[in-house]
């Protein structure tokens, strides 16, 4: 009987066999745990970076959109400016407009036509008077056609004057001034400046 072991030694087996099993459970879930942390602080840091590159993102965004609006501010100043431009010169040009339009006039009205009435209308002359025949008026509208200065002459309407024993006929017509002599000028309704 002395070749029979008695202890248990199966039973301290599975006990060291649980403590090497519960020791490499913790270690596992320790490291696990380490790891897992790790990535947290990782991620952590990734996202405070891309915090940092958004602020920078945003201060840059800021500074370029007042940059944008001072160029947008001189853009208007700059349409501002060449629009008091052109109408200074389109003045310019037609500050002579009136002495040419009359020295045109009397130099191609034929004998027999009587001017009433002239106005002006931006660019457009609307005239009245009494014609003789009506021969005399179109050789007038003929010679407003052919100048320089005029451009679309229009009969409105032709009457016979009652109160005339000659037989005489009230016209109206209307005429444009040429652009080069006088510009039409680009007045704005909005603002009330001239464009």
């Amino acid at each position: 009987m002395s070749s029979i072991n008695l202890l248990p030694w199966r039973t301290a087996q599975r006990e060291q066999q649980k403590k090497r099993y519960l020791a490499l459970l913790g270690s596992i879930a320790s490291l696990a745990f380490i790891c897992i942390w790790l990535i947290g602080v990782g991620v952590e840091h990734l996202l405070s970076v891309q915090q940092t590159r958004n602020a920078f993102l945003q201060q840059e965004i800021a500074v370029l959109d007042i940059k944008i609006e001072k160029i947008k501010a001189v853009r208007v100043s700059k349409e501002a400016l060449e629009q008091k431009m052109k109408l200074i010169e389109q003045l310019q040009i037609s500050r002579n407009a009136t002495p040419i339009i009359i020295d045109e006039l009397a130099q191609i009205i034929p004998g027999g036509i009587v001017f009433q009435e002239l106005n002006r209308i931006d660019n457009i002359l609307i005239l009245e008077g009494t014609s003789s025949s009506n021969n005399r008026l179109a050789a007038f509208m003929r010679a407003l056609g052919d100048s320089q200065i005029f451009v679309d002459p229009e009969i409105s309407s032709i009457t016979a004057d009652p109160n005339s024993a000659q037989g005489v006929n009230r016209f109206r017509l209307t005429f444009n001034i040429a652009s080069h002599i006088a510009p039409r000028l680009n007045i704005s309704t909005t603002t009330g400046e001239a464009q």
